[in-house]
């Protein structure tokens, strides 16, 4: 990394990186080229200030992101991982929160929040779900086998009496599983069966990852809107669908034929 770049770094994070690499570490800190793949979250990334690959990151770790107090983010990746994509795609999910909520770890409390259990069961009970049924995820989602044996999504991570904080890791890399499969999470029967069991999960865990973290989700709605699901409709549109206007339709005697 070279020092042009580091000066044009938010403070805080020059703070953060001379701390953890000094200044010979910083210079062994290479950009990722302009041609590399990134995930399709990075669009929403407005306030990440640079990638960069660490060749003197250890082995047990693939990525990590840095943030300031402003929201700002810098990620520093494995460049031996074997599985960039995914990694990036986890790292950005963190950068997208600490640019909405201040940290990426704010997801944990935003879960309680927005399916509004304040005492954290449902955290606790999802944490547990995904680690019970990670080597679904692992045949079916492509998780890494890392992951279940000594990760986010291990039986280590049950020992801990703050396995509830877990949960803003493991959705970061269910986004991320997501994206490298280009299919959603809570359309697959097995999930919505046995670890996003209710609407307020499936909804609350959409609103949570990906673009609905930024303003660009399609519909354009505030960060973190949660809302209802195709799979999972509303009363007025499960009625809607049972009078055959599930697409819409016309009313009779309505006027001019009043479509709805």
């Amino acid at each position: 990394m070279d020092q042009k770049a580091f000066a044009a770094l938010p403070q805080d994070l020059q703070d953060s990186l001379i701390r953890d690499y000094g200044n010979a570490g910083l210079a062994a800190l290479k950009q990722l080229p302009a041609t590399a793949s990134a995930p399709y979250t990075q669009a929403g990334a407005s306030q990440l200030k640079g990638q960069y690959f660490d060749p003197t990151m250890s082995e047990n770790r693939q990525g990590v992101t840095y943030r300031d107090k402003k929201g700002n983010s810098f990620i520093a990746l494995n460049p031996a991982d074997t599985d960039q994509a995914r990694t990036h795609a986890h790292e950005m999910e963190h950068v997208l929160a600490n640019q909405g909520l201040g940290h990426g770890s704010q997801i944990n409390k935003l879960w309680s929040e927005t399916v509004d259990d304040p005492s954290y069961s449902s955290r606790g009970n999802i944490v547990k779900r995904l680690v019970d049924h990670a080597p679904y995820l692992q045949e079916k989602w492509g998780l890494d086998p890392k992951d279940v044996e000594q990760g986010y999504f291990s039986k280590n991570v049950l020992k801990r009496p703050d396995a509830h904080n877990f949960l803003y890791e493991q959705l970061a890399t269910l986004s991320a599983l997501e994206q490298s499969k280009n299919k959603r999470l809570t359309d697959d029967p097995y999930v919505r069966e046995n670890i996003l069991k209710t609407k307020d999960e499936r909804e609350t865990y959409n609103a949570l990852t990906g673009l609905r973290q930024s303003r660009l989700d399609a519909k354009d709605l505030p960060p973190y809107t949660r809302q209802d699901d195709k799979t999972d409709p509303s009363l007025l549109q499960k009625i809607k669908n049972l009078i055959g206007f599930a697409n819409g339709g016309v009313v009779p005697n309505a006027g001019n034929q009043k479509l709805i």
